[in-house]
């Protein structure tokens, strides 16, 4: 992406250097600041990083130590207005509340910005290895069997190490359907009971023994009070069962409807009722990606950049947003999982 490069606040968003190595892949320059003056990696990753910094594919910005954030910033853009080409598209990265005052004067400076938020350093340890309430797995089906294949897997000797022994095993122990499966393993994946490693699962022995620890026939109260950093890592798991649901309703519902019908063409009518509510890139997207097989990109950053070329009219981000969303990929941190649901659309 010869017109794109990336701006990375390292204040609070420390990156380990597999997040570096793979930005530099797909950028030609990666501007690093830090308001702080921090930056601590281990011995063998300052060797590589040190590559990085000579070859010129990360440059390191100075920043003054000053009691106004504004000023920091400022600095911050006259060196980029001094580094970078005309035209140059730069992806600011940062997890700190004040850099909305970084992009306006990047903005106010002409220079073509956009801002990906990301959690703190903080945040992302809290919440890595986080498990849903108590209340919302006894309410969510799919999280009841997440739970009832954990306690299996904490009394097996020999636990499944490969993507298709672990999805037979849930297959068998939970008598489901291998579709079902399919969207168990990549539950398992997000949920951080299970990582992967191209075919090969391995197990974090922590975050299993909360599952197994948990006793889901303990009664709640019926209105517990949460707090906001509890209730937090659970909203995206409670919005995926929602979609779930509703596409159980809907389809429920096209059924009936169909079943009332006595002729081929209002069957057709009740299929395509809702066609105009479907939005119809993602539709596009989907067919594209499935004719693609086994070639489709298993990384996140060559995937990104795949619907960029397919659809240079279309906002990249809010697509991929919306895939991960209705469940069409997974997104582990290492790799894009593709649904069993792409294959069905």
């Amino acid at each position: 992406m010869p017109n794109k490069a990336v701006l990375l606040d390292l204040e609070n968003n420390m990156p380990t250097a597999k997040m570096l190595r793979e930005i530099i892949e797909h950028y030609p320059t990666l501007y690093l600041f830090n308001c702080t003056g921090q930056f601590q990696y281990s011995l063998e990753d300052l060797t590589e990083f040190s590559g990085w910094v000579s070859s010129g594919q990360v440059v390191i910005l100075e920043v003054p130590n000053a009691s106004e954030k504004e000023y920091e910033y400022a600095v911050v853009v006259g060196q980029l207005l001094a580094l970078l080409e005309p035209e140059m598209q730069i992806e600011v990265i940062s997890a700190m509340p004040s850099c909305s005052l970084l992009l306006d004067l990047m903005r106010s400076a002409d220079l073509a910005c956009s801002f990906i938020q990301v959690e703190s350093t903080l945040e992302r340890q809290r919440n890595k290895y986080s498990i849903p309430s108590l209340q919302t797995i006894q309410n969510k089906p799919y999280l009841q069997m997440v739970k009832k294949y954990c306690d299996a897997l904490g009394e097996m000797t020999g636990k499944p190490n490969t993507i298709e022994k672990l999805k037979n095993s849930i297959v068998n122990i939970l008598q489901v359907v291998p579709e079902k499966a399919q969207h168990l393993v990549g539950m398992l994946i997000n949920l951080k009971i299970v990582k992967r490693f191209d075919d090969q699962v391995a197990y974090r022995k922590k975050v299993l023994k909360q599952w197994t620890s948990l006793d889901i026939d303990k009664p709640v109260l019926a209105h517990p009070v949460e707090t906001e950093s509890a209730a937090q890592p659970n909203i995206k798991l409670e919005k995926i069962d929602q979609i779930l649901e509703k596409l159980r309703v809907d389809s429920d519902q096209v059924l009936q409807e169909m079943d009332q019908q006595d002729s081929v063409g209002a069957v057709h009518q009740v299929l395509f009722k809702n066609f105009a509510k479907i939005d119809p890139v993602q539709i596009e997207v989907i067919h594209k990606l499935n004719n693609l097989k086994t070639d489709k990109p298993k990384d996140i950053y060559e995937l990104r950049d795949l619907l960029e070329q397919m659809f240079p009219k279309s906002d990249i981000r809010l697509l991929l947003k919306e895939l991960i969303e209705k469940g069409y990929i997974y997104w582990n941190g290492h790799e894009v999982v593709y649904s069993h649901e792409m294959y069905l659309n």
